[in-house]
């Protein structure tokens, strides 16, 4: 439990860094290129988000989970990995790039280049994984606070003295090389014991990782799409400016994630490990009941803070983004709750399942959306995301034959047993089943 805590307060140390750093500097650079330039700027970084999502086909979880159960199988596995991403990623990127260079104007093509780049190197970045698998998030924070520190530095200076805003494609990729190039050299000089696989070896991996990977790309691909897809709407039926003020909702109402993901990083590990099922239904209960505390205190803050922040730091040609923001917020909770529930059904290997609900979800999301933002604009694409992630955490969990998924949430409506396991938060380990 103390290792893991430790691990948690490392990852969560690097984030409040990173969130405090990106949303002042962030906000000084959106009051100085102004919502079109921003939007630009939010797109091209949307756009290869998603390019990047789709080429590590759900790696990130199916490498947790192989290093934390054998760590020589899963380096060996991380490897081919590495080179499959990359493979796919250049791929995917040329040609995004080149549809977007015919789409927009001339002037943001550097952006979208940057946005490119910037994101190779954040989909190669397995060495993350590695260290948060093996409880030594301590590396990350110390590449990525420096990678951030420069880049923040980078793009404050390129706002103070009103340089072309083109100067900031700089500061874009270098928030993901840095970063990148400090932890991928401590591994190959410290951490690397196995041996790189044979040809042969890579093949077998690689088609091991393709064939788990098309079973978790669909739902990892309905993540990146829950708050995307209303982005391109917002983009599409209301304009770029718009776009950019949206993207500000998103970052201001996400930034906090990272509290309760720090934590349950630092926990799967265990709750992968876990073979008694009533075992692995209390972990995921505490788990759940982790996120709720967290989320609930933060939702308040933006709920009295956000009008007197946006007005502050990014202008009053941003207040818009007041009332998405508190509605995405509550998104948010449910989507680290809805991450809960799928790692749940992964431990069970529901990847077919997962498959049949991504469907079910992107319906969810691509009616809702079409519906809401023509009509609620800003407030209908946050509407959107909230009704799509609750969906995602709750009901469309319950169709899952293998294990009870549904036990996990009956306790939230058992007052007697809610309290059983609020008091038993602290252990490890329940003697007591309490679903």
């Amino acid at each position: 439990m103390k290792d893991k805590l430790k691990n948690s307060l490392w990852m969560i140390a690097e984030k409040l860094i990173a969130v405090f750093g990106l949303i002042f500097v962030t906000s000084y650079v959106a009051k100085y290129v102004g919502p079109a330039t921003f939007g630009i700027i939010s797109i091209s970084m949307l756009v290869f988000q998603f390019i990047q999502t789709i080429a590590l086909m759900g790696s990130d979880v199916i490498l947790l989970k192989r290093i934390a159960q054998n760590r020589r199988s899963g380096l060996r596995l991380m490897m081919a990995t590495f080179l499959l991403v990359l493979v796919l990623y250049a791929v995917l990127a040329l040609a995004g790039v080149a549809i977007m260079e015919q789409a927009w104007r001339p002037e943001a093509w550097i952006f979208i280049a940057a946005a490119a780049v910037a994101c190779l190197f954040s989909a190669l970045d397995l060495v993350n994984i590695y260290n948060e698998a093996m409880l030594n998030a301590r590396l990350n924070v110390i590449a990525n606070v420096i990678g951030l520190a420069i880049s923040l530095t980078v793009r404050f200076f390129i706002s103070w003295y009103a340089l072309d805003p083109r100067y900031l494609a700089l500061p874009i990729v270098l928030a993901t090389l840095i970063p990148f190039v400090i932890k991928l050299t401590i591994f190959l000089r410290y951490d690397r014991q196995a041996p790189v696989p044979a040809l042969r070896q890579m093949k077998k991996y690689s088609r091991y990782m393709v064939a788990s990977g098309l079973s978790l790309i669909f739902s990892a691909i309905a993540v990146a799409l829950y708050t995307r897809l209303n982005q391109v709407s917002v983009s599409y039926f209301l304009g770029v400016k718009e776009a950019g003020i949206f993207s500000v909702a998103l970052t201001l109402s996400t930034a906090w994630v990272f509290l309760p993901s720090a934590l349950l990083a630092s926990f799967y590990p265990a709750f992968f490990a876990e073979r008694n099922q009533q075992q692995a239904i209390v972990k995921a209960q505490k788990l759940h009941l982790l996120v709720i505390g967290v989320s609930a205190l933060v939702i308040l803050a933006i709920w009295l803070l956000s009008g007197w922040f946006i007005r502050e730091f990014y202008g009053a040609e941003y207040l818009d983004a007041v009332a998405p923001t508190l509605l995405l917020s509550i998104g948010a909770m449910c989507a680290v709750l809805s991450s809960v529930m799928d790692r749940f059904i992964i431990k069970y290997n529901g990847y077919r399942y997962l498959v049949k609900k991504t469907f079910a979800v992107l319906l969810v999301c691509l009616i809702s959306s079409l519906l809401l933002v023509p009509h609620f604009g800003l407030t209908g694409a946050a509407m959107s995301v909230v009704i799509t992630e609750f969906l995602s955490f709750s009901l469309l969990n319950y169709f899952f034959a293998a294990q009870p998924v549904m036990h996990i949430h009956r306790i939230f409506f058992n007052p007697r047993k809610l309290w059983l396991l609020f008091t038993d938060i602290k252990t490890s380990d329940s003697k007591e089943s309490l679903s």
